[in-house]
């Protein structure tokens, strides 16, 4: 599906591409012929070296994104930063792996319903057609949904009924069409920031919550955390709007476009066997997903089990062919290299150190130790960007010293949750992977939205 409905986007050009490769090599070079700084191995420095390389390519693209993780990663036994066998490989894989691979299934199978043109249907009559605020419904929908389930199938869900829809009929090309950017990078921040509102809504608000206890015997309640982050998550979400559509200013939606969902809409009819099997597998793994907050049950099990089922003979939703179509390859590559690379941090004790040479070090008071936290963390996150280790290793030492900073723990736990879940300041996420998949945005865009956005909620 990716690969029919994407674009190729213009490369850049070979001297272009050469200098950001010689810059990458450069940084990695330099990193091994430096002084090692007090606290860290030389394997420490190395792991960190390659994950900041790996951000420069993954950011520039002179090479395909999979390809420069591919070679960062198999870097990390040269420089003793990991074992090959118990270590790189091993470090690859993780449940968000299948995770991902099952919901490129789940909305392979959903677009070919009826349901899309149903729901782009009743949005755009809303909207009237105006592209801000068919942006505004769209993230609006995605953080609703998100209170109930994860983030990850909310982005697939709504990035791929845009795409199969209003971005497919309007012709917006990847690459260059500002409403495209501005709709997949919305879903993005909208189906992470709806996760935050409630405990449920996210698996890294529990965990958060758990070591929280764990460590300071402070617990927070379901309608603690909830009178405390749906708040925000409100105010969150209109400056995520704000910051995608007066950064990327989307065209117009045209009236033949309109025209054509208005037609399509109408004539859609009733919904069929297909619909009505696609429904209830959906609607049975969205049951299993929210009970799963109190069975325990494990997420990507769920949604593996959805995959499954779309097989089954007597429902045979979806054929082998279709679902191999509909996976991006390029995405699942990184996502496990980033991983691996996540992993090596840690283990070198490169990512402590990092907090420790960050916000560890800051001795002022409590308000500005909260505002240094929540700006540098989305940094500290570039080069941990596996949500459960990046809990582990901010959140215990924050909310230790909480008492020191005279500021409760549970606003380091806020903090620390929120970001755990992604990084609102470059696309090297699991969750941002699946708008990113579609080629409408480049790395290079969030850090442009990002910015924008740390200008309107600091005035």
């Amino acid at each position: 599906m990716a690969g029919s409905i994407k674009k190729q986007r213009s490369q850049p050009s070979v001297a272009r591409r050469v200098v950001c490769v010689s810059i990458a090599v450069v940084l990695v070079v330099a990193a091994w012929v430096g002084p090692t700084p007090e606290g860290l191995t030389v394997a420490g420095k190395m792991s960190l070296a390659l994950m900041v390389s790996g951000i420069f390519l993954w950011v520039t693209e002179p090479i395909p994104v999979a390809i420069s993780g591919l070679v960062m990663m198999i870097l990390m036994p040269v420089f003793g930063v990991l074992e090959f066998n118990g270590g790189v490989w091993s470090g690859f894989i993780s449940s968000v792996i299948f995770f991902i691979l099952a919901s490129f299934g789940i909305t392979a199978a959903l677009l070919k319903t009826k349901l899309p043109t149903k729901i782009v249907f009743a949005l755009m009559r809303l909207t009237k057609g105006n592209a801000r605020a068919t942006v505004l419904a769209f993230m609006v929908s995605a953080a609703v949904l998100s209170f109930f389930i994860s983030d990850l199938p909310c982005t697939a869900l709504f990035a791929g009924i845009a795409v199969s829809s209003i971005l497919k009929i309007e012709g917006c090309e990847p690459g260059s069409s500002n409403l495209g950017r501005a709709l997949m990078i919305g879903i993005t921040y909208a189906s992470v920031v709806g996760g935050q509102s409630i405990p449920s809504g996210s698996a890294m608000n529990i965990m958060a919550m758990n070591v929280l206890a764990a460590n300071t015997g402070i617990e927070i309640s379901f309608l603690d955390w909830t009178a405390i982050c749906l708040p925000i998550s409100l105010v969150l979400l209109v400056v995520c709007w704000l910051s995608v559509v007066l950064v990327f200013k989307p065209e117009p939606i045209s009236p033949a476009t309109m025209n054509c969902i208005e037609r399509n809409g109408q004539a859609v009819g009733k919904l069929e066997l297909l619909d009505w099997k696609v429904l209830g597998i959906i609607g049975v793994t969205f049951a299993l997903w929210i009970a799963s907050n109190w069975t325990g049950w494990d997420a990507t099990a769920i949604a593996v089990l959805a995959l499954v089922l779309f097989f089954v003979p007597g429902l045979d939703v979806l054929t082998w062919r279709e679902y191999t179509a509909s996976v991006s390859w390029n995405i699942v590559l990184l996502i496990g290299c980033v991983q691996s690379l996540s992993g090596g941090i840690k283990e070198q004790g490169a990512a402590s150190w990092l907090f420790g040479s960050t916000v560890g070090k800051l001795a002022v008071s409590g308000g500005a130790i909260v505002g240094a936290t929540a700006a540098l963390l989305p940094l500290l996150r570039l080069v941990i960007p596996v949500g459960p280790a990046f809990i582990a290793i901010c959140l215990i030492p924050l909310a230790s010293l909480s008492t020191a900073f005279g500021v409760s723990p549970v606003v380091f736990t806020v903090i620390v949750a929120v970001n755990a879940s992604t990084t609102f300041l470059m696309g090297v996420d699991g969750n941002n992977m699946l708008s990113f998949r579609y080629g409408y945005w480049k790395m290079t865009d969030f850090l442009v939205t990002y910015n924008f956005l740390r200008t309107l909620t600091a005035g």
